[in-house]
């Protein structure tokens, strides 16, 4: 169920030459830029997903309409939130009732620990937050990733509403959180997103985010629409273009669908399928480990899809023209290729230990067509030899 969101009147124009903080945060987006409601299927529950331009504003209302008598609320922020955001939700909670408590959340590396988890349950218990109180979160993919991991937890559970300041992160912290790092074993303590509402305002995004993290969302589109289904793959395909100039229009719809179309794969009854939604991260994450930091993670990202579309092929699964369109629209998007040298050997190596830490199994997901993935399991020496291939290549 989609809807578009109803512009608000908004108050008389200030005198010329005065810049308010509520113009600074909600600028005039303009007939052409729509908003956008998707309410997007979660294991167990649902997502009220909001995208468009000047959202922060009158948002709150609508947190204090799903919690019914507002109490507290707890702003959560990183350090490198939006300042001018994070007021601007102060405000608004306390003109609906929220009495409302600032804490920092931890970003990046920082907020990846499991050791950061009980730190946040430690803020909680000091800001007296119980399960009829409410949680904002504002930072990066990390921190509200780490942020949705305690709010599922604490008392039960704690109504979440996520408010990411970046493309990337919107497309993935509130139906895939960043799984948690404990010592020794990254990413091994996984949850299901629980947000109940996530805010993807344009004002606060796009100035956010840097050219990479632009790119990286465009790859996070690219494996959504792969593993979702034909239709999807379809829709992404015919905005490619305009995606690639930034158009906010239709980023618009291009965030709305991704996110939908990653909570349909991550909620779905069938556990092959849901499985799905690790296209290639298992390869990206193994690329990681054997190049030089400074590789863009988009380039890793995309590379890891082309790989994987790659061994498809080669185990007749995959029609060859299906994989030249993949790269096509990987190419159309912006997303290039790895061109450091790379050890076949040590990305082999890298590819069996990042799947067996996870597996018994040395199975990856592989697409069987566009809009469809599903594990496969991949012979040593054909991993070998198209790897090999790859690395001769670069």
């Amino acid at each position: 169920m989609s809807e578009e969101l109803t512009e608000e009147k908004g108050a008389a124009a200030p005198e010329p030459g005065a810049e308010t903080e509520a113009a600074r945060m909600d600028p005039e987006p303009g007939p052409e830029l729509p908003r956008r409601r998707q309410w997007v299927t979660l294991r167990g529950t649902s997502l009220d997903l909001r995208v468009g331009a000047g959202l922060l504003q009158n948002i709150a209302s609508d947190f204090a309409s799903a919690i019914g008598r507002p109490r507290e609320a707890v702003l959560a922020s990183t350090p490198s939130a939006s300042a001018d955001a994070v007021e601007t939700l102060r405000r608004s909670l306390t003109d609906k009732g929220f009495l409302v408590k600032k804490i920092d959340l931890p970003e990046a590396d920082a907020a990846r620990s499991f050791s950061a988890l009980t730190d946040l349950y430690a803020a909680f218990a000091q800001a007296g937050i119980t399960a009829d109180d409410f949680v904002v979160g504002v930072g990066d993919g990390c921190a509200l990733s780490l942020c949705a991991a305690a709010c599922a937890h604490w008392c039960g559970q704690v109504m979440f509403a996520a408010v990411p300041c970046d493309l990337a992160s919107a497309l993935t912290c509130g139906v895939c959180p960043r799984p948690l790092d404990v010592p020794g074993a990254p990413r091994m303590v996984a949850y299901d997103g629980s947000a109940r509402f996530e805010v993807c305002d344009l004002n606060l995004l796009l100035p956010a985010s840097s050219a990479e993290n632009r790119l990286l969302a465009r790859a996070h589109m690219v494996a959504a629409a792969m593993v979702d289904c034909e239709k999807s793959f379809g829709t992404l395909w015919d905005a490619a273009d305009l995606i690639a100039a930034d158009d906010p229009a239709t980023l618009v719809d291009a965030v709305t669908d991704c996110v939908r179309s990653m909570g349909k794969v991550a909620s779905s009854t069938s556990v092959a399928i849901r499985q799905s939604v690790e296209y290639g991260q298992t390869i990206r994450r193994a690329l990681r480990s054997v190049v030089p930091a400074d590789v863009p993670e988009s380039t890793l990202m995309a590379d890891a899809l082309r790989i994987s579309a790659r061994l498809s092929v080669a185990r007749e699964e995959l029609p060859i023209d299906d994989m030249f369109t993949q790269d096509d629209l990987l190419e159309r998007l912006g997303l290039g290729t790895v061109s450091c040298p790379v050890g076949a050997d040590a990305l082999v190596e890298a590819i069996k230990s990042e799947r067996f830490s996870r597996s018994n199994r040395f199975v990856l997901n592989l697409p069987r067509a566009l809009g469809r993935v599903r594990l496969a399991a991949v012979d040593t020496d054909m991993l070998c030899e198209h790897i090999g291939a790859w690395c001769a290549a670069r």
